[in-house]
């Protein structure tokens, strides 16, 4: 037994030409297919507002109408539920038979809502439509699936692009343009994450405060080029010193450099040696060692009294902050 469903616009000839709107379109051959079209004929009265006491009688007329129509031969009656206007109809050839007349000509929304649950129907009730449809609705989830999948990695790549995009906007507005350490804005910024940071973590944290020596002297001899020339070189020394992605080497401001060290002393102490040696001893160091409960105010204060005492002995040295004295309440 062949099934078949269609929707859309069919024009009769033995309607008079009149443009139907068809529900569906049924193969009739054994007797199921005929208890069939009754369930669907009652379906579309039911769901376009129709009387269905009225259209039980014409249906079971229609019915009993294309059952004499069955010659027993291998050739199929094909039938169509249609709407003209405002009446429902069955044809078979050229026999049309009414089913129910409305008040009122159907909605075509509700008309193609119709159309589409009753094609599903009749394709449920043939196993080999029904295969067909499910390896078309599988293939269109596969062809879904591709699509998605390369659309996510579109948008994945996308994603990947606009990080790397933030993090290079991100590292340009921490850098100083000079000499590529961090700038004044990313050295507080860190300073304070590193102390709760460390504080909270029970880890040692260290401040390394440096001055140029004598850097003024140097930009009024021999010129601002020079001078930009002997920053970069300190920048070298800082970044040659610092345990790479560990420590942070910034540029404070003018010819002032810090070096955030995430260790004790000893540590802090190897680094400054080395930019010590590494600009010929032309520059003024004070290291701090950050104490337990001591906040980022307190370790820069201390860090930069080091410094000022490296410079009132001489420049080019070392000073150590002292340990504050805590007081017993």
């Amino acid at each position: 037994m062949a099934v078949g469903a269609r929707t859309g616009t069919w024009d009769f000839q033995a309607a008079g030409g009149k443009q139907i709107e068809i529900l569906f379109t049924l193969s009739l051959g054994v007797e199921p297919d005929y208890q069939r079209l009754n369930r669907f004929c009652l379906e579309a009265v039911k769901a376009l507002g129709g009387n269905v006491f009225a259209a039980v009688v014409a249906i079971t007329q229609g019915v009993g109408a294309l059952r004499c129509l069955d010659t027993g031969s291998d050739q199929l009656t094909e039938v169509v539920l249609g709407l003209d206007r405002d009446r429902l109809i069955l044809q078979a050839g050229e026999q049309i038979m009414p089913i129910v007349q409305f008040k009122d000509q159907p909605d075509r929304d509700d008309v193609f809502k119709v159309a589409m649950r009753l094609t599903m129907m009749t394709e449920s009730a043939n196993p080999e439509l029904l295969q067909i449809r499910n390896r078309e609705i599988k293939r269109r989830l596969d062809s879904f699936m591709k699509d998605a999948e390369a659309q996510m990695a579109t948008l994945e790549a996308s994603l990947k692009e606009k990080k790397k995009e933030l993090s290079a906007t991100e590292r340009r507005a921490e850098t100083d343009s000079l000499t590529g350490l961090f700038n004044r804005g990313a050295y507080d910024k860190r300073l304070e994450e590193a102390t709760l940071r460390c504080q909270r973590q029970s880890e040692l944290l260290s401040l390394v405060l440096f001055d140029l020596d004598k850097f003024k002297q140097i930009n009024d001899t021999y010129g601002h080029q020079h001078g930009d020339e002997y920053l970069k070189k300190m920048a070298d020394a800082m970044r040659g010193a610092i345990r790479e992605h560990v420590d942070f080497p910034c540029r404070v401001g003018g010819d002032e450099f810090a070096i955030i060290v995430f260790s004790g002393m000893d540590v802090a102490n190897r680094i400054s040696d080395s930019v010590l040696k590494w600009m010929d001893n032309k520059v003024s160091i004070g290291i701090a060692q950050m104490q337990v409960a001591e906040d980022s105010v307190s370790l820069v204060a201390r860090a930069d009294a080091a410094l000022y005492d490296a410079k009132h002995r001489g420049r080019g040295c070392i000073g150590i902050a002292s340990i504050p004295v805590v007081v017993n309440q």
